[in-house]
């Protein structure tokens, strides 16, 4: 197949239809080994029509033979395709298929069915990958009871680990051995999972609420145990939480997780058996930042919470593939707020989703966080149904508060426990819960795409001591094909009134469409509308949108002196934060509209100064306050982007910056370092982000820093300050990196992690000596192509490099390009995933779109170009 060939059929959410046929009990085993491993399949299945064809997803299988009920099938009983096995004139309603295939894990590069990393044989099925293990209904609404042996050489895979509970192992003849396993709930394939290797592993256990004892377990590769004692101290206090917050209890007698190098995603949430990126398990003091910790904690999180959001309960079909994600992120999100600051979890969720999936609305890659169609699902596994899913999730809880939400929750689970559902069933039990949430208009979030706009303008009247807030919302989309429907949507808008003395005070509001302004709260659902308030003693300043309560943009006509007036007094630490970055970014794109370049406003200084001296406020939040907007933030007000004015106008404010407050952070520093020394503590996380923001401050400042900095280096015991001052010394003083960089990777090559994270920091150059510093990486011996974690440090960072990635030479383009196109026939879903860099296609000028454009098309020629990358680039290319 070639070029546009390749593009493919599109699966639509219209066209679901419910199974006619399912699969109720399946065994499995398996004969293990990575170059050659038999599976032999036996599944029970029920048809309604016994005159039916019925179809089972398989690709990449070697059929070696096929039985129902004990005797061969006839050839003309059944068709072999590329796509699967269809059975013929079977004449039964129930029936048992049994079916014998070879696969071989070694040279299935795609990290999809079953694998090799390293030398460890595991799985990834989620979405599709359970039809390259054997024959299946692979779909997650065939929920099935799964019981699985394995047998292998026990020298090479002492370890034999599949979903639910050990039933039983032993010794087999000619140094072999076997393990059989049962989950006891039926699950859908994507669920599914084995590892077999030589693992290291520690062990603990927890007591639930009820009083059983669960069996802990992480296993990795042997020599790494000692960094996974965190991702245990994480699990234990996940599972805790779970139970206090939501009253929710493990169901099984052990609960184990596997560390693997090479894998696609983060982590998959496999029933009772957890397969992890080994980044986000895997963590000491000498290897691992504090932002590795908080990651690890999080995930570890992420994935427990999905044995009742998404394994317990699933997704009916893959379009509502946010109800367990958007879900899940939300319940892992409120861990971390809830076990360290709240303020900032919340800040940095919400810098995730605007440097991700704010972009990703805007531009040619938009869908709603249930997508109406698609050709290759695993191109959805996007920030918006993650991301925007889990801010919709937080917009049910805004509306209908902790007790509210937490009933209908309760309901969901009531309802749907052990079925495969959809958003509609969520939405159904949180109404349901909670009969003043209108559930009908709520819904048009997971149908539209794009990230709304409000206007907000206020009107005072002093005779009447009231206000009126005036609104207009918009949802706009760039896609040509777009369906967005357009109707208005229900934001709620968590709001407070500020006086000029900074007291906050709560006005009256006469509003029976209002029921949630007891919590601050009020819900827009007009395409424009006003809502009065009384009892307004003065004119007040609004803080609008706190805590992010709607995914949007927000537009007012609030001047500087009304936002420096927020930044100082609000008490919402989020919306202080906020209006920080406005102000910044404000500043920003008027010197980017300037035809001189421009001072900083004092007023701008003296509000700088006020939060650095500012004894209130804590380490960590200090430093939030103090951060200027990323590029990626700032490129989001332009179009045309000017991605090197950007950089320089940003530059100029950081720089301006660290002139005026040179003495304090350069005491501040002092002051902190001594406490910020060893490794991840709660207590020092913020300690040492404010510190080593003060010494990025200072580094600006030329050589009369340099020393600090190198010391910085030379004297950490730490990988978060040391990961600072390489980061520091690659951006500030390249001349002098040389040495620094070769004695780093000397003393970290054999470290996959900490390469990883080293080689970003290789490719911040400006000039053009970056396209060969790619290259050279990329020849490193220890850079592999095959492992994700290599390419996502490489070519994610590249891409990031904004001035060189849009080079006006389309280098940057070419070799992004040419990466791609080998990795579609490495890792289709790698390379997909790359494509969509190209996305921002739509914002650049237009030689830079035209340059893009032509490497798209190149791309697009290629001779077996896979419906994944075919899929991206289509849709990118024709926008």
């Amino acid at each position: 197949m070639k070029g546009q060939d390749a593009i493919i059929q599109k699966t639509h959410l219209k066209d679901y239809c419910k199974l006619k046929y399912k699969i109720t009990n399946v065994d499995l085993d398996f004969s293990l080994d990575s170059k050659l491993t038999i599976v032999k399949s036996k599944i029970l299945i029920e048809s309604i029509d016994p005159n039916q064809d019925i179809f089972l997803h398989g690709e990449a299988l070697d059929l070696q033979s096929i039985h129902l009920d004990g005797h061969n099938l006839a050839e003309e009983n059944y068709e072999l395709s590329s796509q699967g096995l269809t059975l013929k004139n079977i004449n039964k309603t129930k029936f048992e298929l049994t079916t014998l295939c070879h696969i071989s894990p070694e040279k299935n590069l795609a990290l999809e069915g079953l694998y090799l990393s390293g030398d460890i044989l595991c799985t990834q099925n989620e979405p599709e990958g359970f039809r390259r293990i054997t024959y299946f209904i692979d779909r997650p609404d065939n929920m099935a009871i799964y019981n699985v042996k394995l047998t292998a050489n026990k020298k090479l895979y002492p370890y034999l680990l599949a979903n639910g509970n050990c039933t039983g192992f032993g010794d087999l003849p000619n140094g072999l051995h076997w393990a059989s396993w049962a989950d006891p709930f039926p699950k859908p394939s994507y669920l599914f999972a084995i590892v077999a290797g030589q693992l290291g592993h520690i062990k603990n256990s927890f007591k639930t609420k009820s009083g059983r004892n669960i069996a802990l377990s992480i296993y990795c590769d042997p020599g790494q145990e000692s960094r996974c004692h965190f991702a245990m101290e994480s699990l234990i206090k996940a599972m805790k939480w779970d139970e206090q917050r939501f009253d929710l209890e493990y169901d099984l007698d052990q609960y184990m997780i596997v560390s693997v190098g090479s894998f696609n995603a983060g982590a998959m949430e496999n029933k009772g058996l957890n397969i992890f990126n080994s980044a986000l398990v895997l963590a000491d003091q000498a290897t691992a930042t504090d932002s590795d910790y908080m990651a690890i904690e999080s995930v570890i999180g992420h994935e427990y919470f999905h044995n009742w959001t998404g394994n317990r309960i699933t997704c009916r079909d893959w379009f509502q593939l946010t109800l367990k994600e958007g879900l899940t992120v939300f319940r892992d999100q409120e861990f971390s707020a809830d076990i360290n600051s709240r303020a900032v979890q919340r800040i940095q969720d919400v810098k995730g989703l605007k440097e991700t999936q704010f972009p990703e609305d805007a531009s040619p890659m938009a869908h709603p966080i249930r997508p109406d169609s698609y050709v290759q699902i695993n191109n959805f596994y996007t920030a918006t149904v993650y991301e925007k899913g889990a801010e919709v999730i937080r917009m049910i809880h805004t509306l209908v508060g902790e007790e509210g939400f937490q009933r209908g929750m309760k309901k969901y689970f009531e309802l749907f426990d052990g079925q495969a559902v959809t958003t509609e069933d969520f939405l159904h039990s949180m109404k349901i819960a909670n009969p003043h949430f209108d559930s009908n208009q709520f819904q048009n979030w997971y149908s539209q795409k794009g990230t709304p706009s409000l206007e907000i303008h206020g009107h005072f009247d002093q005779d009447h001591n009231s206000f009126e807030l005036i609104y207009k919302q918009q949802q706009k989309s760039l896609n040509k094909d777009s369906e967005i429907n357009n109707k208005p949507l229900l934001i709620p808008l968590k709001m407070g009134f500020i006086a000029p003395n900074g007291e906050e005070f709560k006005p009256k509001l006469k509003d029976d469409a209002q029921p949630y302004w007891d919590q601050g709260v009020v819900a827009l659902t007009k395409t424009e509308g006003k809502v009065k308030f009384y009892d307004v003693p003065v004119k007040p300043i609004l803080s609008l949108n706190r805590s992010l309560s709607s995914p949007i943009y927000l537009n007012t006509d609030a001047s500087l002196e009304q936002d420096l007036h927020l930044f100082k007094y609000d008490k919402d630490h989020f919306n202080r934060y906020e209006v920080g970055q406005k102000i910044i970014a404000d500043w920003i794109g008027e010197n980017l509209a300037s035809k001189s370049k421009l001072d900083l406003s004092p007023k701008i200084i003296t509000a700088f100064a006020e939060i650095i001296n500012d004894q209130s406020i804590d380490d960590h939040m200090k430093a939030l306050l103090l951060s200027v907007p990323t590029e990626s933030v700032l490129h989001q007000r332009q179009k045309p982007i000017d991605f090197i004015k950007t950089k320089l106008s940003r530059d100029l404010f950081l720089n301006t910056i660290a002139q005026a407050f040179e003495l304090q952070f350069l005491q501040i520093y002092k002051n902190l370092y001594p406490k910020t020394k060893g490794g991840f503590a709660s207590e020092k996380v913020g300690p040492r982000a404010f510190k080593n923001l003060c010494l990025s401050f200072l580094a600006r400042l030329g050589d009369s820093y340099k020393h600090l900095v190198f010391d910085h280096y030379q004297e950490s015991d730490n990988m978060t300050d040391q990961f600072t001052a390489i980061y520091l010394i690659n951006n500030y003083f390249e001349s002098e990196a040389l040495s620094v960089n070769n004695s780093f990777y000397q003393k970290w090559q054999n470290e996959d992690l900490v390469l990883q994270k080293w080689i970003t920091t290789q490719t911040l150059g400006s000039d053009e000596k970056v396209f060969t510093k790619v290259n050279q990486l990329k020849a490193l011996p220890e850079y592999d192509s095959s492992i994700p974690n290599y390419v996502r440090s490489l070519w994610g960072s590249f891409s990031r490099n904004y001035s060189m990635f849009h080079h006006s030479s389309g280098k940057g383009y070419q070799i992004f390009a040419d990466q791609i196109i080998e990795l579609d026939g490495i890792n289709r879903s790698m390379a997909a995933a790359l494509a969509k860099t190209y996305r921002i296609k739509t914002s650049v000028s237009e030689q830079n779109k035209k340059m893009i454009n032509s490497e798209l098309e190149r791309i697009l020629k290629l001779t077996h170009i896979s419906s994944n990358l075919a899929e991206v680039v289509d849709q990118i290319l024709n926008s």
